[in-house]
């Protein structure tokens, strides 16, 4: 009797003490979970290049305009995720099965 009551605690300790498999640190987030392109913003913003940059300064009439003509007005949600700001690898947990 005090066999029989020795296995079967033994065998609820197992059961509720499973191992899990090892997890790796996702190489393309490096374990944080958030998109690296955008860096978990979901959006990147579209840059002018430095040419347009320079027109659009010099054709600017006031201060302001000429200093805010050359900056990024447009964002477009990001391409690698989607806008969902997670890692698409790891589904944003930070770790590989």
């Amino acid at each position: 009797m005090v066999v029989g009551a020795a296995v079967t605690s033994l065998a609820r300790m197992n059961k509720s003490t499973t191992i899990e498999p090892k997890q790796k640190i996702c190489e393309v987030c490096n374990g944080s979970g958030i998109c690296g392109e955008c860096n978990g913003e979901g959006f990147i913003l579209k840059n002018l290049s430095e040419a347009a940059a320079a027109k659009a300064r010099q054709n600017a009439k006031t201060a302001a305009t000429r200093y805010t003509a050359g900056l990024a007005k447009k964002w477009n949600y990001c391409p690698k995720c989607s806008g969902s700001r997670g890692c698409i690898v790891c589904d944003g947990r930070g770790t590989i099965k």
